[in-house]
């Protein structure tokens, strides 16, 4: 439910699968019931493993949120093309940020409190209590566009410098999936405010093609639709192509090269620490600009939700005041809106920049929602488990979904989506898991990836908790949803047969000791 942005609430507690959680209207990010008892968190390997994450208690109302006006453009660089100047700069911010910590631990602006904002919206601490959920669905990329705005103002405000940009982190360029050592800390650089000394990966290590390489980009960059890209609706749920692949492996490589999601190491490779590392907000401004680069590829077509919950959803942070500030999505549709922009990297020659606009109109729509499944797969009354080795679920597809199906194929021009869609993957909250599915290709192993015939996608999750704390928080839970159009769609047309196999496996194409996966139910569908 969202209330009107005038009369935002503080929320309230209520009991969630046994477990005494926050819950708040509208997404808001903290307040009322339970007062703030200051940073709390413990060492774990050096890791920042939160025990609270609760933010400060607001002072009072929120302010809306005022597009900047007059403010100098921030331009946000390659991580890989900082000079050694602003690489200081970078420096000084993060140290200033963590200096405040240790000067006004109650201040909100400070490094722990920042790292806090993301804890408490992916599950929370070890108390168990967190706010509204943005990851796996359509709150994944606005939120995030939000956190990092507010963020890099405040780093600009501890330094005196209102031109301050963050860096991304460029990964899917050709030759910049290694870590960006120069910018945020070459190992054992413990006196380095931007270095964390959970990450694991050496100077040898590249983040595997699976999640960054050509094929990977190109379903992420040719996905059709925003519920494709970035997630669907709150009626549908479901992960985007850009959250499922390469945010995923990212996270989990920084600190695990191996790439094995069921086995989690704080700060990056758990969601609830990862913001404790500065590289997080590089990663994550890297996923905001793919955001804006798909956009605007191809503007009439590649558009942001229509629909009026996605567009009027605000969000909850500290200012650099700090005001307590509240953010509507349709304020921050493009980066020009909040006075910011991507310069290129250098090797690459980008598309021309569609226009800046304050809407999300179009002239081509696709529905959010699914129609009636044309082919059910899998639905039984309790969950099926995966084991490490690969499994396949098949059937025969009866006549009508034959006919659709062939229908669809042979339509040309804007037309309905032909989805493959697996609901109620449940993982521990304390693990993670990587699953290849592959349509009609049951010989596939760990090794096969984006470039194996066959492939539509990966169910990625990353753990929202550490293990071993001894707190048992409700299993994460996530639907995905992968196009199949095309030519995989049109030889299911002239085919009485389908199978799904699903291919457990680290981002390094090994097969996992281990799987803590299960799933509800499968089948085809279409958006229409």
């Amino acid at each position: 439910m969202n209330d009107h942005p005038d009369t935002p609430r503080h929320g309230h507690f209520v009991m969630e699968n046994g477990i005494r959680r926050r819950d708040f209207v509208a997404g808001t990010l903290a307040a009322g019931a339970a007062a703030f008892v200051g940073p709390r968190a413990w060492a774990q390997g050096g890791a920042t493993v939160p025990q609270h994450c609760v933010p400060p208690l607001p002072p009072g109302q929120p302010v809306a949120f005022a597009p900047p006006t007059g403010a100098p453009a921030r331009i946000r660089k390659s991580a890989f093309e900082l000079d050694a100047g602003e690489i200081a700069r970078l420096q000084k911010a993060y140290a200033a940020l963590r200096d405040l910590t240790k000067q006004k631990p109650d201040d909100p602006r400070g490094w722990f409190h920042q790292g806090q904002v993301h804890c408490w919206y992916c599950s929370g601490a070890l108390d168990g209590l967190w706010g509204q959920e943005i990851h796996g669905g359509w709150w994944f990329l606005p939120w995030h566009r939000a956190y990092l705005y507010f963020h890099e103002q405040i780093l600009g405000e501890l330094i005196g410098d209102p031109t301050f940009a963050l860096p991304y982190w460029d990964w899917d360029t050709p030759g910049r999936n290694v870590f960006p050592f120069d910018a945020y800390g070459k190992p054992g650089d413990t006196g380095n405010p931007v270095f964390d000394p959970t990450r694991a990966v050496g100077p040898t290590n590249k983040i595997p093609s699976r999640f960054v390489g050509t094929a990977a980009m190109k379903i992420v960059l040719d996905s059709a639709t925003f519920t494709d890209f970035g997630g669907s609706s709150d009626q549908e749920v479901g992960m985007g192509n850009l959250e499922g692949g390469p945010h995923g492996g990212v996270h989990v490589w920084t600190t695990d090269p191996t790439v094995n999601f069921n086995d989690p190491k704080p700060d990056m490779g758990v969601l609830a620490s990862a913001a404790f590392d500065p590289v997080f907000f590089s990663h994550h401004a890297n996923i905001d600009r793919i955001w804006d680069k798909w956009r605007k590829a191809d503007p009439a077509h590649h558009t942001n939700p229509d629909n009026q919950i996605w567009q009027q959803q605000f969000f909850f942070f500290y200012d650099k005041t700090p005001n307590w500030t509240f953010i509507a999505n349709n304020q921050m549709l493009e980066p020009e809106l909040l006075s910011y922009s991507y310069k290129p990297p250098q090797q690459t020659t980008p598309p021309a920049p569609g226009p800046v606009v304050a809407s999300a109109a179009s002239a081509v729509r696709v529905a959010q929602q699914l129609s009636a499944p044309l082919v059910e797969l899998h639905q039984g009354p309790e969950p099926k488990a995966l084991s490490p080795e690969p499994s396949t679920i098949q059937t025969t597809i009866p006549p009508q979904g034959r006919e659709r199906l062939r229908s669809f194929s042979a339509t040309s021009g804007p037309q309905p989506r032909t989805i493959l869609r697996i609901e109620g993957v449940e993982i521990p909250a304390d693990r993670g898991a990587l699953v290849n599915v592959f349509v009609n290709q049951p010989n596939a192993t760990a090794a096969a990836g984006p470039e194996d015939p066959g492939y539509v996608g990966t169910i990625a999750v990353v753990a929202s908790q550490s293990a071993g704390t001894g707190h048992i928080h409700p299993p994460v839970v996530r639907n995905f949803s992968f196009d199949i159009t095309g030519k995989i769609a049109a030889s299911l047309a002239g085919d009485n047969n389908i199978a799904v196999t699903f291919v457990p496996a680290t981002g390094t194409g090994e097969k996992p000791a281990a799987v803590n996966l299960r799933y509800k139910r499968v089948y085809i569908a279409t958006r229409q």
